[in-house]
């Protein structure tokens, strides 16, 4: 029933807006918000990269890429957002904003163990120390507040976050400890948006800092949820849930 239900959460390229996904080759990112592609027509292009992670192991010179179209709006310097990269023959979901959707999608779904009795949720809600957090949903027993992060970095078979020193995520951690001590309910959702890992673990040997932190919140009560997306050109898609290494 729980893979009938985490099966049912996906986000879908191949719409009728959308008209599906564009196929590219990666050549370079020369910033975090940027990656340069050659499209099959054989133009170049700038395009927008929605991941400001170090993105290790996930730069392939040569690659084949997947990128949306951009709607139009006044600022936005690029026609095309990058979504998905070709590594070991398997997809990589790169686009951050993804596992926020699922997740959304999972909670309306109550389709996650954490999300069981979950209803009225809202996104963006502003915490403690002028963070926010992705998600707040209602409960019996009362909130629960829900960070999310996408997972991109596997190695021998170990997804690991982060892929670079977070401060930021470090702090996402002690504001849900500071909700769980206000007698609320908390949880870390982390979406590995590939399938050749196996368990998932802290990147202890990239940010010892982050990893002690998390350890540390989970001894406070906060939750940790780890679940894995079949990435393809169609559709990212909840397979399963992964062990905590």
């Amino acid at each position: 029933m729980l893979d009938t239900l985490l099966q049912s959460v996906a986000v879908r390229f191949n719409g009728v807006a959308d008209k599906g996904l564009i196929p590219a080759v990666f050549l370079a990112r020369p910033n975090r918000f940027v990656a340069e592609v050659r499209l099959a027509d054989g133009r170049l292009e700038s395009v927008h990269c929605p991941n400001s992670g170090s993105m290790k192991g996930c730069l392939k010179v040569g690659a084949s890429v997947r990128l949306s179209r951009a709607t139009p709006h006044r600022g936005r310097k690029t026609a095309y957002t990058w979504e998905m990269i070709e590594i070991d023959g398997g997809w990589v979901g790169i686009n951050t904003t993804i596992p926020n959707r699922l997740a959304a999608q999972a909670a309306e779904k109550r389709a996650l163990p954490i999300f069981r009795d979950a209803y009225n949720i809202q996104r963006e809600v502003s915490a403690e120390n002028h963070a926010r957090l992705d998600l707040r949903v209602t409960t019996p027993k009362g909130p629960l507040w829900v960070e999310v992060k996408n997972v991109t970095l596997v190695e021998n078979g170990t997804a690991f976050f982060p892929d670079a020193v977070t401060v930021r995520g470090t702090k996402h951690l002690e504001v849900l400890v500071e909700k769980v001590r206000q007698g609320e309910q908390a949880a870390m959702l982390y979406v590995v948006q590939r399938m050749d890992a196996e368990r998932f673990a802290p990147a202890h040997h990239i940010d010892p800092v982050y990893a002690e932190r998390l350890r540390w919140a989970q001894a406070h009560r906060v939750a940790v949820c780890v679940v894995q997306a079949r990435v393809s050109p169609e559709a990212v898609v909840l397979e399963r849930l992964l062990p905590l290494a």
